[in-house]
């Protein structure tokens, strides 16, 4: 009898070992949690402790960590993990220096898209006044020259007259002074409107140099944020072996693809090269909102069998 004892637990322990060798996510699963279901090779969580000051309840962060768990069903039918109050691994929200920097990150992102906002509609007002200086300015240039040209005709009538050296009627005397009157007011109109257009030019101008300060300051605005908030290697997160600690996220979005990359870890996958991929250590130019495993990421996962 105490042989067969003997024998089956040779035969037990060689079996978990080799499971776990096969499934490394198991070593992060408690014994007891092995024992209560020897078949299943999924990896046990639960909801830790959460910082209030995310503003986040345990139910929204188990939601978040369920859809973080789905992305990697997407690659593999067989589920890999499973919520477990009484799970060993916990997965913990931690809010230090680096989230209140992400806040800040994100004031900053809001204040440049206003400016932005505001930048762009000052400089469609400057397109639209441009365009109707344009317009003033060809009908200007009409009147221009059709006051030219009836000056000259004038000019013209006043000279045939004088060549021809004949008394003047009262009637032709009397439309030629009226004649040099509509000229004359003619010209005080023209001059009135010169006036302003060189005005509204003067203004537009003005404005010209404000929007190009405001977009020189805008652009600058832009340096010091890419400066500042540069993107870095992955420590938003972190899988230390017993638990998964987040530190910092900007949306539901992030906060569910920065659980799913340290759920990779603890799958016991390893950082690829692939900048689109969950497994990149910067999170950058992954598509957040609608994020699917990359062919890097189920080259790492299926690497493990």
């Amino acid at each position: 009898m105490r042989t067969w004892m003997i024998l089956a637990l040779i035969v037990v322990t060689a079996y978990f070992t080799i499971q776990r060798k096969i499934h490394p996510q198991l070593t992060h699963n408690s014994t007891l949690d092995r024992i209560q279901h020897p078949f299943d090779t999924r990896l046990r969580y639960r909801i830790g402790s959460i910082d209030p000051r995310f503003n986040l309840s345990p139910e929204q962060v188990q939601q978040s960590t369920q859809q973080a768990a789905a992305i990697w069903q997407q690659g593999n039918i067989q589920k890999q993990f499973v919520y477990d109050p009484h799970a060993k691994l916990s997965i913990n929200l931690i809010y230090d220096e680096r989230q209140a920097e992400s806040i800040q990150r994100q004031q900053a992102i809001r204040i440049i898209e206003n400016t932005r906002q505001y930048t762009d509609s000052e400089h469609q007002k400057l397109t639209h006044l441009d365009a109707q200086l344009e317009q003033t300015k060809h009908e200007l240039d009409i009147h221009q020259s059709n006051y030219q040209t009836q000056l000259a005709q004038y000019n013209q009538r006043v000279q045939d007259f004088n060549q021809a050296q004949h008394t003047l009627s009262d009637t032709t005397r009397q439309q030629l002074n009226l004649q040099k009157q509509q000229l004359q007011q003619e010209q005080l109109e023209l001059q009135q409107q010169i006036n302003e257009f060189n005005l509204k030019v003067s203004q537009l101008n003005q404005k010209a140099y404000h929007v190009n300060a405001m977009n020189q300051q805008f652009n600058q605005s832009v340096d010091q944020f890419k400066h500042r908030f540069q993107a870095r290697q992955f420590d938003k997160g972190l899988f230390n072996g017993q638990e998964i600690n987040i530190y910092e996220f900007e949306s539901e979005d992030d906060l569910r693809l920065t659980i799913a990359h340290e759920l990779g870890h603890a799958l016991g996958l390893s950082h690829n090269q692939d900048p689109k991929a969950l497994m990149y250590p910067v999170m950058k130019e992954q598509d957040l909102k609608n994020f699917k495993l990359t062919n890097s990421d189920l080259e790492l996962l299926n690497s493990r069998h």
